[in-house]
């Protein structure tokens, strides 16, 4: 608005638009400063006389910019309220021929940025580039150094918060902040909204807590059905089991057969069961057969044996008393034979020698007694176990025979 009115302020009859445009743009005053140190105002209250308005630091700022400025607040001195000027120079011919100004009351300044107020906790607040506060909701705080408020923000960290992707997370009287900054175009201001962090994320909290509590429903949901399929599923497994428990406890019933529709695994394995639960009843039914088989065997020759065990036990005794009779007789002899020799040797004072011709002529009956004994003797220690000698075996046969 005040730069729609650098043509307007050459023209002869510019106080019309001066005063249309300050009530339009609701401005303190309205207002043109020439080089020639002469102005026109929209209000002509309270402008002192003799005012000099290239002596004004919104003049000397806009001159200086060369473009459009606004200056910092500063006391009016028609209103003596703290105002901002929103100023540009108007250049003709290379030359600034006046500069068009029109003051802003910090009232409506602070009023705009009160409305900056998205949750309960945070706030909205205009800075300038060097740091001072432009306008905060609280009026004290105004033209006083930023960091007053926010210690943690220095002149470098105000410029690094406008090109900040992230919002910045900072202290502010104990409470937790994000600081989020925008540049006011054409000016050297900035404006800043402290978002309370807990108000900031209740909203994303809240939709984690329901993602969170409708992942459990999900997953109990999922559970119960992978449950449920899962004992469908195995179900005849679990009727494999308890047919190998009642098998193994010693009672089981081999007749019992599972059902083995479908092709899954736990259908092969009951095909594999009722396979050999066949093959063990023809096992068992071999052994039922073949223990009735001896059954009757052993019923039908039992009042036989007892008989012939009875008529062969005495002639069995005979034959062995008879061949131990045979069998001691030798060995008599042969001890008598010795006791003999004993006595003869005695009888001669040493024995006699082989070679010796006296003892050969005296004894001689004796030695043939001896060499019959020993004879006696080698024939009885052969025939000692009459059961291993085949002779002795069939001389047995003949005379049990007979």
């Amino acid at each position: 608005m005040i730069q729609s009115l650098q043509d307007a302020v050459l023209q002869p009859e510019r106080d019309a638009a001066l005063k249309q445009v300050a009530d339009a743009g609701r401005f303190a005053n309205v207002y043109v400063g020439y080089a020639d140190k002469t102005a026109k105002f929209s209000k002509l209250e309270g402008i002192p006389p003799g005012y000099d308005p290239t002596a004004r630091p919104w003049y000397k700022q806009a001159v200086a910019a060369g473009q459009p400025v606004v200056t910092p607040p500063y006391v009016s001195a028609s209103t003596g309220k703290l105002v901002v000027t929103f100023a540009t120079p108007v250049v003709r011919d290379g030359g600034v021929k006046a500069v068009v100004g029109g003051d802003v009351v910090m009232d409506t300044v602070v009023a705009n940025v009160k409305a900056i107020h998205p949750t309960p906790a945070s706030f909205g607040m205009l800075v300038a580039k060097s740091g001072e506060i432009v306008a905060h909701t609280d009026d004290k705080l105004t033209l006083k150094p930023v960091t007053e408020l926010v210690p943690a923000l220095s002149t470098d960290k105000l410029a690094a918060l406008i090109d900040a992707k992230s919002p910045m997370e900072v202290d502010v009287a104990g409470s937790a902040k994000l600081l989020g900054a925008r540049a006011i175009p054409g000016t050297d201001w900035m404006v800043i909204v402290a978002l309370d962090k807990g108000e900031a994320t209740a909203g994303m909290r809240s939709v984690l807590i329901a993602s969170i509590i409708a992942l459990v429903l999900i997953a109990g949901v999922a559970a119960i059905v992978v449950w449920g399929v899962a004992t469908m599923s195995l179900r005849g497994l679990s009727t494999v089991r308890d047919a190998m428990d009642a098998i193994g406890s010693g009672d089981g019933d081999l007749t019992q057969r599972l059902p083995a529709d479908g092709n899954d695994e736990v259908a092969q394995i009951a095909r594999a069961f009722n396979t050999f639960a066949d093959k063990l009843c023809t096992i068992m039914r071999q052994i039922r057969d073949a223990s009735e088989s001896v059954r009757a065997c052993r019923r039908q020759y039992r009042p036989v044996a007892p008989h012939r065990i009875r008529r062969r036990q005495p002639r069995a005794d005979r034959g062995l008393d008879g061949r131990n009779h045979r069998h001691r007789q030798p060995v008599r002899q042969l001890s008598a034979t010795r006791q003999r020799i004993r006595h003869c040797r005695l009888a001669r004072g040493g024995g006699w020698r082989r070679g010796d011709r006296g003892s050969h002529h005296h004894h001689g009956p004796d030695r043939k007694r001896l060499g019959q004994g020993l004879r006696h003797h080698r024939r009885d220690r052969r025939h000692r176990l009459p059961d291993q000698h085949p002779g002795a075996q069939r001389c047995g046969r003949s005379r049990s025979g007979r």
